[in-house]
């Protein structure tokens, strides 16, 4: 086991109250999980912006958490048998043990869906800070245009390039022209007919 684990342990676990010890982290998250899933819905602008992808990772984030809490402190899980199974998925030689409770599976199936889900989601933004130009570029722009190497040069084309090209077809449908053209509208050309 790493040196820091231990640490962090004693750290997260100094409410000895309770066996096995009641680690405040599952707590905490869960408490921030629930506000942020009562915020979503408490608030009328904020529930009018929502999305189901919005509350969808709220749900399963919330679902781990409580599911991993029931395991830890209401029906105890059969640790032995957990690393069993663990260990032969990770030599590639899996055993389903006796003594695994369905509520391992459901709470390996969410973290199994969480992961599936993560780099396709909101979540993923948080990725993105270290790529953010305000963390990564000089503070210069008052000084020096800052411009993308990778971006290639635009082609303008202007409205009188345009009117130039399809002057004939906008006269032809009746759209007004600033020029002019050769061109004559359909309707003239059936009438000199």
């Amino acid at each position: 086991m790493p040196f820091f684990v231990p640490i962090i342990e004693k750290i997260d676990g100094f409410f000895q109250i309770y066996v096995p010890t009641l680690y405040q982290s599952g707590f905490v998250i869960g408490a921030a999980l629930t506000f942020l899933l009562l915020r979503r819905l408490l608030d009328p602008k904020l529930r009018y912006i929502s999305l189901v992808a919005d509350y969808f990772p709220l749900f399963l984030i919330l679902s781990i958490v409580t599911t991993g809490i029931l395991m830890r402190y209401v029906f105890k899980a059969d640790v032995v048998s957990i690393k069993e199974l663990t260990m032969g998925l990770i030599t590639l030689q899996p055993t389903i043990p006796e003594g695994i409770s369905v509520l391992f599976y459901i709470h390996i199936f969410l973290v199994s869906v969480l992961f599936i889900y993560f780099p396709f989601s909101k979540l993923m933004h948080m990725g993105g800070i270290f790529l953010s130009p305000t963390r990564n570029l000089s503070n210069n722009s008052r000084m020096v245009r800052h411009i993308n190497p990778w971006n290639p040069e635009v082609k303008y084309h202007t409205y009188e390039a345009y009117e130039d090209e399809f002057r004939e077809k906008m006269i032809g449908v009746g759209l007004p022209v600033d020029k002019e053209g050769a061109a004559p509208a359909p309707e003239a050309a059936a009438s000199e007919e």
